[in-house]
C-alpha cells in the first residue's frame, strides 16, 4: 500500500485546522502507523488523553473561580467558565463537523474529524492552564 495520499490529507487538514504547536493529531497518528487502519485507533486514544487533559484543566480552573467567589463574595465566575465550556464543545462540534463535510466518504474524512477534534480539545486545554494556579501554589504551604 503506497502513502501517496498521505500527504495531500495532511496538509489540507493542517490547512483547515486551527494552528497548533504540534504537527497536529492525525500527522501524529500517520508518522506513527505502519497502516492506514492503525490510524484511527491512534487518533481515538488522542482524544482520550485531550479530553481528560481538558476536563483535568476546567475542573482546577472550575475549583479556583469557587474558591475565588467564596473568598470575594462575588459570584458569576463558576457560571461564565460553565458558558465558556458550553460555547466550546458548540464550536468543536461545528468546525470538526466542517472539516468532516469538507472531504468525500472514503477519503479520510472520519479520521480528519477526529484529528480536528483532538486538536482542538489540546488547545482548549492549553487556554485553560493559566486561569487556575499550579497545583503546588494552589495549596497551602504549612
Amino acid at each position: 500500500m503506497t502513502r501517496a495520499w498521505v500527504t495531500p490529507v495532511v496538509m489540507f487538514v493542517a490547512a483547515t485546522s486551527p494552528p497548533a504547536a504540534s504537527a497536529g493529531a492525525l500527522e501524529e497518528c500517520y508518522q506513527r502507523a505502519q497502516t492506514r487502519l492503525e490510524v484511527t485507533p491512534c487518533l481515538n486514544a488522542a482524544k482520550k488523553a485531550a479530553t481528560d487533559a481538558m476536563l483535568e484543566q476546567l475542573r482546577a480552573v472550575r475549583q479556583s473561580l469557587d474558591e475565588l467567589e467564596k473568598i470575594t463574595g462575588r459570584g458569576g465566575k463558576v457560571a461564565a467558565l460553565q458558558r465558556s465550556q458550553r460555547d466550546f464543545e458548540r464550536y468543536l462540534q461545528s468546525h470538526c463537523r466542517v472539516v468532516l463535510q469538507s472531504f468525500d466518504s472514503g477519503t479520510g474524512a472520519g479520521q480528519a474529524q477526529l484529528a480536528c477534534e483532538v486538536d482542538l480539545l489540546r488547545e482548549r486545554a492549553a487556554a485553560l492552564k493559566p486561569l487556575a494556579p499550579p497545583r503546588d501554589e494552589a495549596k497551602p504551604k504549612e
